[in-house]
């Protein structure tokens, strides 16, 4: 098990939150989809919100580094990697999201923003869990 793959791994949906969720990127659009403010993020607690979204990344990590050090001769592992993680993103995390979001009548504009950030989110976990446990074992023989 790679542990430190695994953290570095869980970082990625922070980083790219912090640049999807930005109001020079998405960030001013999903909070006009909620009817949210600047100032109304700021009364959240901050710790618990980020510590727990972190723990999932973590859980969302460990998911995607079950089969990491499974490799395709001749594939790139990081592209290998983004295939398992695009997978499990577009047929579980996806439909779980919008499913929750019809039902909490979220608009259109927040459904299609999240969905994707979570799409581009886990499929590049998978490509960076599975480039780094990969590239450390050996090809599979015959494939």
């Amino acid at each position: 098990m790679e542990y430190l793959a695994i953290g570095v791994t869980a970082l990625i949906p922070m980083i790219l939150g912090f640049i999807w969720y930005h109001p020079k990127t998405f960030g001013s659009a999903w909070m006009n989809s909620l009817g949210l403010t600047e100032d109304d993020l700021k009364g959240g607690n901050m710790g618990m919100i980020f510590g727990l979204a972190f723990v999932m990344a973590l859980l969302i990590s460990y998911a995607l580094s079950g089969y990491a050090s499974h490799t395709e001769e001749g594939m790139n592992q990081f592209v290998h990697g983004m295939y398992h993680g695009f997978r499990p993103a577009m047929f579980f995390a996806v439909p779980v999201l919008v499913s929750n979001s019809l039902f909490q009548r979220n608009n259109l504009t927040n459904i299609i923003i999240n969905a994707l950030y979570w799409l581009i989110t886990i499929t590049l976990m998978g490509g960076v869990i599975y480039a780094w446990i990969g590239s450390m074992a050996a090809p599979a023989a015959g494939g």
